[in-house]
C-alpha cells in the first residue's frame, strides 16, 4: 500500500507518524498508511456520507471522533483506481485547509 500511494503522490514529503507513514502536500497532511488502513483526510461536509462506504470509519482518536478524517480498510483499497480516488480526495481536503 505505501508503495501504491507514493506511485500516486510523487513529490509529497514522507513524515513517520500514526504508526505509520503521513503523506504532506504543501504542509499540509493528505493521508497516512499504517498496518490498520489509510488515514484518509476529507471535507468536513462529505464525512457522514463517506463513512456509510463498506471498509470506511470516523477517525478516532482516544475518546474524539474527527470530523475531517476517516479510517479506510486495505481491503476497500484494493482496486488502483478505488485507491485513487481517495488519495485525490485527500489531496483536495488538505488544499483546501491550507488556504
Amino acid at each position: 500500500m505505501l508503495e501504491r500511494v507514493r506511485a500516486l503522490l510523487p513529490t509529497a514529503e514522507e513524515k513517520r507518524m500514526f504508526g505509520g507513514v503521513g503523506f504532506m502536500v504543501d504542509g499540509s497532511m493528505v493521508c497516512a498508511v499504517s498496518p490498520r488502513g489509510v488515514m484518509v483526510r476529507v471535507d468536513r461536509a462529505e464525512q457522514d456520507d463517506l463513512v456509510q462506504q463498506a471498509g470506511v470509519t470516523p477517525m478516532v482518536m482516544g475518546e474524539r471522533r474527527s470530523r475531517t478524517w476517516v479510517s479506510v480498510t486495505h481491503e476497500a483499497l484494493a482496486d488502483d483506481a478505488e485507491l485513487e480516488a481517495w488519495v485525490e480526495r485527500g489531496a483536495a481536503a488538505a488544499r483546501a485547509a491550507g488556504s
